[in-house]
């Protein structure tokens, strides 16, 4: 995997076992690419240094500032958009869209609601998900793929997409897997 170096930001998720796996296994599709949920930009990024014309989305301001920083430091350019999943981006299809969806139920282990944001996907931890999958397939083009990554502590996670399991990681916690949807 090429070299990437990423600024931290407070009240942006900082780049986890989910991110690197992410960036390490995503198959090298060139095309227009599409990140919802950017957060520190890691995955942008790494999808810009392999040849993709990128887009990202983060309802998170901080996000969208630490994205277009760590772009810049890391001499790519990606288009870097503050909304609500798909809202910024309408009328536009992708080759791919990919996301490190907010997977987990909700704790109380995030006094900062921004990070909350980012790690929380609704009660069962699939809402976001499941919601995110729902609409994305207006922005796909034909033959395009969806790539995101899937928890072991999400419940009820029924999606009429056919699915792959690309690489699989298991944690004392929980077990994370980069799927396919097509």
């Amino acid at each position: 995997m090429e070299e990437i170096e990423i600024e931290t930001f407070e009240g942006v998720y900082e780049p986890a076992e989910d991110s690197w796996m992410m960036c390490k296994y995503l198959p090298n599709e060139l095309g227009s690419a599409l990140e919802i949920g950017c957060g520190s930009g890691i995955i942008s990024i790494h999808l810009a240094k392999k040849g993709n014309q990128v887009t990202s989305v983060d309802i998170n301001p901080k996000a969208v500032n630490a994205t277009k920083f760590n772009a810049k430091q890391n001499q790519v350019d990606i288009e870097v958009l503050e909304g609500n999943m798909f809202e910024k981006v309408k009328g536009r299809k992708f080759d791919l869209i990919v996301c490190n969806p907010p997977y987990l139920p909700p704790t109380d282990n995030y006094d900062d609601p921004e990070l909350a944001l980012a790690v929380e996907g609704g009660p069962t931890g699939s809402e976001f998900t499941i919601e995110f999958l729902s609409k994305a397939g207006e922005y796909l083009k034909k033959n395009g793929n969806i790539y995101l990554i899937v928890s072991s502590k999400m419940e009820k996670l029924d999606v009429n997409w056919k699915r792959e399991v690309i690489h699989k990681e298991s944690f004392f916690f929980e077990r994370l897997t980069l799927e396919k949807f097509s």
